[in-house]
């Protein structure tokens, strides 16, 4: 059973908007025109104090800032919410994932005061980062990180890897080490259709060609297999976590994969989910207690043990199968 007052964790989406164009992520086509279906939406201090009750933010143990769609350094109002937040409750956990490349050092040592953790994508060195952190700076990203780290903050490096940066892998460990990151985790994907993936600007122009590394190219086969196969019961792990995600458009959800505004309408998971579950709420027209009282989460909790969700199974009843995606080297 999910109840208003069993929440201790929210995945927090504060803006869709990002600067980058990343080729995989799914705001743009990859890493060209901007895909007509995006929504832009921005949580401001004054949405999140309606949407957030301080009974709410209360109970919470921690709250993630990373979008689906956007950076949270991008949102006009991130420092304030992330402010408020520590008034309201001193003692909780607050976290934040970006790209780095924006904002003044100034700012980042105020996330720093704040014991805002922080993760930031790095893919690489300077020669290869921007290969897949399309609009991102190598050097203003190093510099931020340097600000908030030797202001007493809390940072991790976050790593994805490809062909053109796997051989740096421990020369950008050694870097962040240097530098002062308490962790750093190296990940492979297994976005690639036909064992690549053509980048393209805005005028559909292929300006490079990304490759697999050796490690996702042995995950890619196991991943198609993985997402093909249908297990219906799972063990939801945002439920074990008591958390739930909240997306900038307001909509609420167990977790981000089922925000699914920003999946295909003619998709299998998102065709298969509203023929089960049949809503997306959200806090434009609900409010929280609202959303937890109309038996939403209690709705979806039940198709884990009898009709299962196919992103259900595709994210978590498959994961086992895929551990090793996400390497700890630290």
């Amino acid at each position: 059973m999910y109840n208003y007052k069993d929440i201790k964790s929210i995945h927090l989406e504060v803006t869709s908007k990002c600067q980058a164009r990343c080729p995989m992520c799914p705001r743009r086509l990859q890493g060209g025109p901007l895909l007509d279906s995006l929504y832009l939406e921005e949580i401001t201090i004054d949405l999140f104090k309606k949407w957030f009750p301080l009974d709410f933010i209360q109970q919470l143990n921690h709250v993630y800032m990373c979008g689906n769609l956007g950076d949270p350094m991008i949102a006009k109002d991130t420092m304030k919410i992330f402010r408020y937040m520590r008034e309201v409750n001193p003692t909780m956990s607050l976290q934040m994932h970006t790209n780095g490349s924006g904002r003044t050092e100034k700012w980042w040592k105020e996330l720093a005061e704040l014991k805002v953790k922080i993760v930031f994508g790095i893919d690489g060195l300077e020669d290869t980062h921007a290969l897949y952190r399309i609009n991102t700076d190598w050097n203003k990203i190093i510099k931020n990180a340097k600000a908030f780290i030797n202001a007493g903050g809390d940072a991790r490096w976050d790593m994805l890897v490809f062909k053109h940066n796997e051989h740096q892998v421990e020369k950008c460990k050694e870097l962040s080490d240097t530098l002062g990151f308490k962790g750093f985790s190296v990940k492979h994907t297994t976005r690639f259709k036909d064992g690549k993936l053509d980048v393209i600007d805005d005028s559909y122009n292929v300006t490079h060609t990304l490759l697999p590394s050796q490690k996702s190219l042995e995950m890619i086969t196991p991943a198609k297999e993985a997402a093909e196969e249908f297990l219906p019961r799972i063990n939801c792990k945002a439920k074990q976590d008591n958390q739930i995600y909240v997306g900038a458009n307001g909509n609420v959800s167990p977790c981000c994969w089922l925000d699914l505004d920003w999946i295909p309408q003619h998709s299998q998971s998102r065709i298969d989910y509203m023929t089960k579950v049949n809503t997306i709420p959200n806090l434009l027209t609900q409010s929280m207690k609202e959303i937890f009282d109309s038996g939403f989460f209690n709705k979806i909790s039940s198709c884990w043990s009898t009709t299962g969700l196919k992103e259900c199974s595709r994210q978590c009843g498959t994961f086992d199968k895929l551990n090793e995606q996400f390497v700890e080297r630290n």
